[in-house]
């Protein structure tokens, strides 16, 4: 993939839908096409994460939070000499957890510092194992929250640096994932028209889970009329279902991505690489 810049998925959706699996699976087809990849996962507060493990070009991150917040005052806002005071101080985290959008825009800040090699190695592709629905809009939208209070200075440049990526549909897209379930896909129109309020650039929805088609029209019309299996049915029902919120989905949003229900596993890859191509024009 030729580009001066890797592009970024940052992948989210409600929790339950498959958005840790679809990020995974996207990266590890990329890395077995023989590009530079890395899976970008992110942990709470804590011991552990700050890991970094390499298997077959494929470079799998573990961001945590307390560790991204050092390197953050370290780095970017240069106090490496408090650094280490300042994170033991109660009154520092409280107010670090008070202020709007800071501990998003450290985690932002290290995902950017991963877009621009700062994990020491230049990526084709970076895939974000984002947070749910419920925070994921906030975490992307921190920089311009960061910049309605202050464009001076060190945070000024940094939240800068960060918006222009969120808002790059060349070098970053939110890819939110659903199921094609209603609660599943009302989130996800919502979380689109906040992510699109907020200049964010969007790859489609993808809605993960999808029963295959495995009858044909006269095949199915001769299933309900003779009611000959109630698991066939079952699985016909369910599919029509699903076949309706897509329809109703796309209604709102333009055309989706879909990704199978895999009742197999040796179909993950072939459905893998179409839905990679879908998403980088094939050009990955």
């Amino acid at each position: 993939m030729p580009s001066i810049h890797p592009l970024v998925f940052y992948v989210t959706g409600k929790g339950g839908t498959g958005k840790s699996f679809i990020a995974s699976t996207l990266a590890r087809t990329a890395a077995g096409r023989g590009l530079d990849v890395a899976l970008v996962r992110l942990r709470d507060r804590g011991p552990g994460g700050g890991e970094h493990r390499e298997t077959d070009g494929l470079r799998e991150i573990t961001l945590n939070e307390d560790e991204a917040l050092e390197d953050f005052l370290t780095h970017a806002v240069r106090l490496g000499f408090v650094a280490e005071r300042l994170l033991a101080s109660r009154t520092f985290s409280a107010v670090a957890a008070a202020a709007p959008g800071l501990r998003d825009l450290v985690t932002l800040s290290a995902i950017c510092d991963v877009a621009e090699s700062g994990a020491g190695k230049a990526f084709d592709l970076i895939f974000v194992d984002a947070p749910a629905s419920g925070h994921s809009a906030a975490l992307v939208t921190a920089p311009a929250r960061v910049l309605a209070i202050t464009s001076a200075g060190p945070m000024g440049r940094l939240a800068r640096r960060m918006d222009s990526l969120v808002k790059d549909p060349a070098r970053c897209r939110a890819l939110i994932v659903t199921s094609a379930e209603d609660l599943a896909v009302t989130e996800a129109l919502d979380l689109q028209r906040r992510l699109r309020a907020a200049g964010t650039a969007l790859a489609p929805i993808v809605v993960n889970g999808l029963y295959p088609a495995r009858l044909s029209k006269e095949q199915a019309e001769w299933l309900e009329r003779s009611r000959f299996s109630t698991d066939a049915l079952l699985h016909l029902e369910r599919r029509g279902r699903q076949c309706e919120l897509i329809k109703e989905l796309e209604f709102e949003t333009g055309p989706t991505l879909t990704f199978p229900f895999l009742f197999e596993e040796e179909h993950a890859r072939e459905a893998a690489d179409g839905l990679l191509d879908e998403l980088t024009g094939g050009g990955a």
